[in-house]
């Protein structure tokens, strides 16, 4: 009985609380939305979506143009509204919503608005266009310009609307139409260039550098220049154009060679530092080493500056570091050639160092030595007289002479 009560007593402690919890955690507010259109009658059967971070909702407005719908406490909503006849370019932002709050959300009829692009009379095709509404700094529409050069706003809220225009080569240009008394306007561009001074320096040694510099837009190579002394070169080039500098330096760091900009409507500067490739220079005081004796070595970087602590390697082996100057000692310790190397991430250089041993006998020979000995062999051979071997030609020789003198005596 004691734990039955016990079990009873728990039960009437915390279901209040576990209550509670769930209420704050679905605690709602209500969004009181009201439509009217342009003369600011009520607007009734529009759909009304009230959207926020991880949700929405949506209902129809009663011939009051009114609707309720709850949101939660705290959300950022935005409140967008349907209509069969009227339209609303962008959604009405309501913020953050902490309280019961009442909302209004304006449609205006719908109407269609033609751009046309032109320079000299002459259309210009995939130009971008912008419709921005005088009272709301949203888009309400954005397109390119078809052949003809002709862009049409589809199903905009009838007003007065900023046009900006932009294409690549073209000055931007701005104009304003009243779509409730025109159906359209045409904007005229004009092309031109700007002056464009590239500058390139050695970030390293922080000074100028002459280099060629190749100009790209769209892939393609558009100029090539070179640097003077002073490490510039002016060019002009077409206005609102994004580019591609390409320093053509074979020594230099491919990732920092390459860099994008876009000229404006001004002349412009722009400046690039480069630094060269990271690269290892080792250096042998000798090439030909006695056996047991030692080699110094050096190792610079890619601006010819000592490396320390690089470590050498022989034979798989690491045999010495470098020390704050770049230099190391190393010790030959066996006859033929040795590769040594140096080794920092994956930049390495190596040299030979030709081991040699004044003792060493006929096994120390190398393969190459021993076929030239062989074929040294041979060729004595053949030195011998036609049709006899070594031996036979000696006693014949000595037959001769010996019958020469017994004639003689």
């Amino acid at each position: 009985m004691k734990r039955i009560a016990l079990l009873v007593a728990a039960l009437v402690i915390t279901a209040p609380l576990v209550g509670v919890g769930t209420a704050v955690a679905s605690e709602d507010v209500t969004l009181a939305v009201t439509v009217t259109d342009d003369d600011e009658n009520a607007v009734g059967g529009a759909q009304v979506t009230v959207s926020w971070d991880d949700g929405e909702r949506t209902d129809e407005t009663r011939s009051n143009g009114q609707v309720l719908i709850d949101v939660p406490s705290g959300a950022d909503v935005a409140v967008d509204v349907e209509h069969d006849d009227l339209v609303q370019n962008n959604p009405k932002e309501v913020g953050t919503v902490s309280d019961h709050t009442t909302v209004s959300a304006d449609l205006y009829p719908e109407t269609d608005g033609e751009i046309t692009v032109v320079e000299n009379d002459t259309p210009i095709a995939d130009a971008t266009v912008t419709l921005t509404r005088e009272d709301d700094t949203r888009t309400a529409a954005t397109g390119t310009t078809d052949d003809d050069g002709v862009f049409t706003a589809d199903a905009i809220e009838v007003g007065t609307y900023e046009i900006d225009v932009e294409k690549a080569g073209y000055y931007d240009e701005s104009a304003s139409v009243d779509l409730r008394s025109n159906d359209g306007t045409t904007v005229a561009l004009e092309s031109g260039t700007e002056r464009v001074t590239v500058s390139v320096t050695d970030g390293y040694v922080e000074e100028p550098l002459q280099t060629d510099v190749t100009i790209r837009h769209d892939g393609e190579r558009d100029a090539t220049l070179s640097t003077n002394a002073d490490g510039e070169r002016s060019v002009p080039l077409e206005v609102n154009t994004a580019y591609t500098a390409v320093v053509e330096a074979d020594e230099y760091d491919d990732a920092s060679n390459e860099h994008e900009f876009t000229v404006g409507e001004s002349a412009t500067a722009v400046e690039y530092v480069v630094e060269r490739a990271p690269a290892l220079t080792l250096e042998a005081s000798n090439e030909r080493v006695l056996v047991g004796e030692t080699v110094g070595v050096d190792v610079t970087d890619e601006y010819g500056d000592p490396v320390d602590d690089a470590e050498l390697v022989l034979d798989g082996s690491t045999v010495a570091t470098t020390d704050d100057d770049g230099s190391a000692t190393v010790t030959i310790e066996r006859h033929g050639e040795l590769e040594l190397t140096v080794q920092e991430g994956d930049v390495t250089d190596t040299v030979v160092v030709d081991g040699v041993d004044p003792d060493a006998t006929d096994d120390s020979l190398t393969e190459e030595q021993s076929e030239v000995e062989n074929e040294t062999d041979t060729d004595d051979e053949d030195d011998s007289i036609p049709g006899f071997a070594a031996g036979t030609a000696g006693v014949a020789l000595a037959l001769a002479l010996g019958t020469a003198i017994a004639h003689r005596r």
